[in-house]
């Protein structure tokens, strides 16, 4: 006589499970709403903000001072000293353009200076640790590394001889104009 209660027990808590899980949404029903209070965007070329290549304001400030002074609009000088004021504006102008390229090469120096430095400390780097390696494949691609650094040491170093040639170059235009 227990084993028909035991078995009635079990069909009643199966069917309470069954229920249970009958009674909770399913995940599809659940994930519907949350797709619904999505909004999709579509953004154009309107939409999205674009950069325009950098500008440099240096040059334009040259040519409009070169050509106010070629045109001699600004000059409150009376006639006979205008051509003297042309001459000089000229010469200012021409001096301007040469004192911005002394500039610049001077920064490109430096810049070419800086990454010759990152390339020797990585140089340093490599040999510092070619001394401690033991393992052969390691040790081939510290050495292997420590080479293209050396290489790229070389390169900015002719490029840091270059701009420095220019430069002389610059500054003895510049002062053969004054």
């Amino acid at each position: 006589m227990k084993k028909p209660i035991y078995a009635v027990l079990l069909l009643l808590l199966g069917a309470g499970v069954c229920l249970a899980q009958s009674e909770q949404p399913s995940l599809g029903d659940l994930a519907k709403p949350h797709k619904a209070d999505k909004k999709t965007r579509v953004f154009t070329n309107e939409d999205v903000a674009t950069s325009s290549p950098a500008v440099d304001n240096a040059q334009p400030a040259a040519k409009a001072s070169a050509s106010s002074a070629a045109s001699g609009k600004d000059s409150k000088v009376p006639e006979g000293k205008a051509g003297d004021k042309k001459e000089g504006a000229a010469k200012n102008a021409s001096s301007g353009k040469d004192s911005a390229e002394v500039a610049e090469l001077k920064q490109k120096i430096s810049g070419y200076k800086a990454e010759q430095e990152g390339w020797k400390k990585s140089a340093k780097r490599y040999q510092d640790l070619l001394t401690t390696e033991t393992s052969d494949f390691r040790r081939q691609m510290y050495q292997d590394a420590l080479q293209g650094d050396q290489n790229n040491i070389q390169v900015y170093q002719n490029k840091i001889d270059q701009a420095e040639a220019d430069l002389a170059n610059a500054q003895k235009a510049s002062s053969a104009n004054h």
